[in-house]
């Protein structure tokens, strides 16, 4: 068989996880965006000049780049704990058609 009784175990195990990665994942992006919109609203009333002058300020601010930086990261994670539950489906899939296949093939026996 393809799918080794150890390969499904940890998939289960991931997937029981409780609270799941991808649940986590989602709150960090969450706390993220919250916080580099924050910072972005706070740089942007600091700002003088118009309100062009006052968005390129707070945008290109090194505090505001840093805060989106980690967001961008918090998504990364976020998306590859997606990734890995697909993974993880994909595999208990597979593991079920061999099972599946195995017990047509005793029968034909």
């Amino acid at each position: 068989m393809i799918v080794s009784e150890k390969n499904i175990s940890d998939a289960l195990t991931y997937l029981a996880d409780d609270p799941h990665p991808i649940a986590k994942g989602r709150f960090a992006v969450t706390l993220a965006e919250n916080e580099a919109n924050k910072i972005y609203s706070r740089l942007f009333l600091q700002a003088e000049g118009s309100i062009d002058a006052r968005k390129a300020t707070a945008l290109c601010s090194p505090e505001h780049i840093a805060a989106k930086q980690v967001e961008a990261d918090a998504v990364f994670e976020y998306e590859r704990h997606k990734a890995r539950v697909k993974a993880a489906e994909m595999l208990l899939e597979i593991w079920r058609t061999e099972n599946a296949n195995a017990r047509a093939a005793e029968r034909v026996r």
